[in-house]
């Protein structure tokens, strides 16, 4: 208030010091009776007014300009509240997801918050706070309470990187659960997610849901891992071309769990005696 009053006074100093000597002038004349006068008197009258009205304009102005700041400020306050009240409800939407998977699973979960992320050049990794010290070995799931995020690339003490689904590097088993078939998890366009190698014989719809596969050596089977949005039959392909949503929100994802997965041994050893009696 005092602000604005000051700046005000600065600003138009002459013209109201003008002002109240011109009033002043027009309040001797207002008070004198002489007959020859009143014309002045009349026109005091009108000019003090109309001087009235003005200096009430120039102080509505600068309240006004005073009052847009302050509500301008209080908006962009309200804005950032707004942010942060949202943030928190879905990063609070996040653990309550992994508590509920972590109640339904049998695994062995590190919890880890993400601490960085790196997407150029069609690589996508994250970066979780927990390492060797917390008993991450690289080639881990990595999960959040809404399915599959990837797979640990590699390990130090105290950190893990994450290959996730985005990257282009990344293949995974995978199996359409209305249609039985099995099929590759790769990355897509634009945030999302292509299954490769189902047959065109297969009847494939959006909406159906997508989840890793028992065929699968790196993770263990029944993981979400998104949902069909587009299935095209593309001519002189015996595959259809397959569009997924992903289960996970790379762009929000904030904490996540490492599943201390031991990968079957019983497939791979078997392939290796045949091999060797073939020798």
């Amino acid at each position: 208030m005092f602000k604005w009053l000051s700046e005000f006074f600065r600003l138009a100093k002459n013209y109201i010091v003008f002002a109240l000597l011109i009033s002043l002038s027009f309040f001797l004349i207002s008070t004198n009776n002489n007959v020859h006068t009143r014309g002045l008197q009349v026109l005091g009258l009108f000019t003090t007014s109309y001087l009235e009205a003005g200096v009430r304009d120039v102080i509505g102005y600068f309240t006004l300009a005073s009052k847009n700041k302050e509500l301008r400020e209080e908006n962009a306050r309200l804005i950032d509240l707004t942010a942060r009240i949202r943030g928190a409800m879905e990063e609070n939407e996040q653990l309550r997801q992994m508590l509920k998977f972590r109640e339904q699973t049998r695994s062995q979960l590190i919890p880890a918050d993400v601490i960085g992320r790196s997407s150029e050049g069609g690589r996508y990794f994250l970066t979780l706070d927990a390492g060797s010290n917390s008993g991450v070995h690289a080639g881990d799931p990595v999960v959040t309470g809404t399915g599959l995020v990837g797979t640990v690339f590699a390990v130090n003490d105290d950190f893990s990187l994450v290959r996730t689904l985005l990257d282009g590097d990344s293949r995974i088993a995978a199996k359409l659960l209305n249609a039985s078939a099995d099929g590759l998890i790769v990355a897509g366009d634009y945030g999302q997610l292509a299954m490769k190698n189902v047959s065109r014989r297969y009847v494939v719809s959006p909406g159906d849901l997508v989840e890793t596969s028992s065929l699968s050596s790196l993770v263990p089977p029944g993981i979400a891992i998104g949902m069909v949005t587009k299935s095209t039959d593309e001519p002189g392909n015996i595959f259809k071309k397959i569009d997924v949503q992903p289960a996970v929100d790379f762009t929000a994802i904030s904490a996540a769990f490492v599943m201390e997965y031991v990968h079957p041994a019983g497939a791979a050893n078997l392939k290796n005696e045949r091999l060797k009696k073939r020798k």
